[in-house]
């Protein structure tokens, strides 16, 4: 039935009204789309977008904002007409700007959604408004793409409490700080004044060598004490140069050998054309064997420590499912992983705290880890802990990567590169979101996918026939059939098969090392699609 109704600015319209029932459980933007979507009028952003008390506004292709909320206008300073007719980037800050162009437009596009993506708007005064953003997009019959409407939250307030808790924990990690530093700092400084005390007693006393020897060690525990503390605070003088992380890691590896004791297996893992990286190899070195003794200290008894080195390209979609705080990019990854007893959450959240630790009076200073953390900073890295109770612990070092324009070509024509239709992928993962989301990875990469939840069924579809190019197998899953096992059946009728193995954890392929080959891929998880992509590439290439 035709009614006659006033919209919000006053002007009166005909047309028909129309109930939009909102999905349960939707996310606001499905339901906001939805109401889009049905409303009757010619214009199919109606005035009450612009009235709305929401911040919004819609884009087209190009990423031009055709409309825009007076409520989300009248937040920048701005008038509507001020904003409409203008890129959206335009109102972004620099670094906000630079995402958006690369990964935040990019997605909502091809993907037709993003959920609270931190951007930077810029006020008119100047002032930066920090906001959530969610977007959705409308597709035409042909699949293309007609606009995209963004939902926008304010994040300031949540911003301003997070940095007030930021400040909180950084007075209470100076407070330990200073605490530490005056405890470790009066023992010594009660060595050297005690043994210039029994000096000045006695100037020829027998002990006065001992006397001066002990005096002298507490001064240079005091050196170091300095150096560990400048590393933390990011004052370290440093030496960068740019370096392979494969030289240095073969080359010290003979020296932590000799380090552990017999009962604790270590082995490395380099990955051949590493990227190179800017790095003070000295600090390096120290930074892993401070790593690599606090691994040693977590195996009572037997167990293994594991050094290997990557090349990863960090994306946003890595960085949402990881949860770890790095910026996109190319890196040179480092992680030292040891089967050791693990850690608990608030373990974990406190490691690089500095004199925070867990071992025994008289055993650790709190500093090793600490000063792996400054040595990071220092270094433009990044370092993220990974540990599980009973599970073992991965220190992941990323150093951003040192290439020429030649090898950004080669990467890039690598990334672009897209396998032969006919090279098949048989997976086994049994989570569900995980093996969806490989499949459609695979699947604009060009590769067939069959996929299963475990390796029972691969199996299965082995013995029915199936030729697959290329495993790719989760190392734990539910069923009898686990990844090492299915890689060793399938190799029974396919003795050439490629192999790569995705595990949580890298323990995971020690742990289960029977029917894993020398020659086989080890990925951990959450893999990065281009790490996933590069790798099939060059087994299909070998294979050819």
């Amino acid at each position: 039935m035709a009614k006659e109704f006033i919209l919000l600015r006053g002007t009166l319209r005909q047309g028909a009204l129309k109930a939009t029932p909102l999905l349960k459980g939707a996310p606001m933007t499905d339901n906001i789309l939805r109401f889009w979507q049905s409303l009757e009028t010619d214009d199919p952003l109606d005035p009450l977008f612009k009235a709305a008390p929401v911040l919004m506004h819609a884009i087209d292709r190009s990423g031009t904002l055709v409309r825009v909320s007076q409520f989300w206008a009248d937040k920048l300073g701005y008038t509507v007409e001020e904003m409409e007719g203008k890129k959206s980037f335009d109102f972004l800050s620099e670094k906000s700007r630079e995402y958006a162009i690369k990964v935040g437009q990019p997605k909502v596009f091809e993907a037709g959604k993003i959920y609270n993506v931190e951007y930077d708007f810029v006020c008119k005064d100047g002032t930066l408004l920090p906001v959530l953003l969610s977007a959705i997009s409308e597709y035409d019959g042909n699949g293309d793409h007609i606009r995209s409407l963004a939902i926008i939250f304010d994040n300031s307030e949540a911003k301003r409490a997070a940095a007030q808790l930021q400040q909180k924990q950084r007075m209470e990690a100076i407070g330990a700080l200073v605490g530490g530093v005056a405890h470790d700092f009066n023992n010594l400084l009660a060595v050297v004044l005690g043994n210039l005390e029994f000096l000045q007693d006695d100037p020829d006393a027998k002990e006065r060598l001992e006397y001066i020897e002990d005096a002298m060690t507490a001064t240079l525990q005091g050196g170091k004490l300095t150096q560990q503390l400048l590393s933390y605070g990011r004052k370290a003088h440093l030496t960068p140069s740019v370096i392979d992380l494969n030289e240095v890691v073969i080359g010290f590896a003979r020296m932590i050998r000799r380090l552990l004791p017999p009962n604790i297996e270590f082995d490395t893992v380099t990955e051949s054309d590493l990227w190179k990286a800017k790095i003070d190899a000295a600090q390096l070195e120290t930074a892993i064997l401070n790593i690599v003794n606090n691994a040693r200290d977590a195996l009572t008894e037997e167990g293994r420590i594991t050094i290997t080195t990557s090349n990863v390209q960090i994306n946003s979609d890595y960085i949402q499912t990881s949860g770890e705080s790095i910026d996109p990019g190319r890196y040179v990854k480092l992680v030292i992983s040891d089967s050791g007893e693990g850690m608990d959450p608030d373990t974990i959240s406190r490691i690089f705290d500095p004199f925070f630790t867990t071992k025994p009076v008289g055993k650790g200073s709190g500093l090793g880890l600490s000063m792996v953390f400054g040595f990071m900073r220092q270094s433009n890295g990044t370092i993220c802990a990974y540990s599980e109770k009973a599970a073992g612990t991965s220190m992941k070092l990323y150093f951003p990567a040192e290439l020429s324009d030649l090898e950004e070509q080669k990467i890039e024509t690598q990334n672009c590169a897209k396998a032969p239709l006919e090279k098949l992928v048989l997976c086994a993962e049994d989570e569900s979101k995980v093996r969806n989301i490989i499949v459609r990875q695979l699947q604009k990469a060009n590769y067939r996918v069959v996929a299963c939840p475990d390796g029972d069924e691969a199996l299965q579809q082995i013995q029915a026939g199936l030729r697959p190019d290329i495993l790719l197998t989760d190392v734990v899953m539910p069923g009898s059939v686990q990844g090492p096992e299915l890689a060793e059946l399938c190799r029974q009728v396919f003795p050439e098969l490629p192999v790569v193995f995705m595990s949580g954890h890298p323990t995971d392929v020690a742990t289960h090392s029977k029917g894993i080959e020398s020659g086989d891929v080890h990925l951990i998880k959450p893999v990065s699609r281009f790490d996933l992509i590069q790798t099939l590439n060059e087994l299909t290439a070998e294979d050819d």
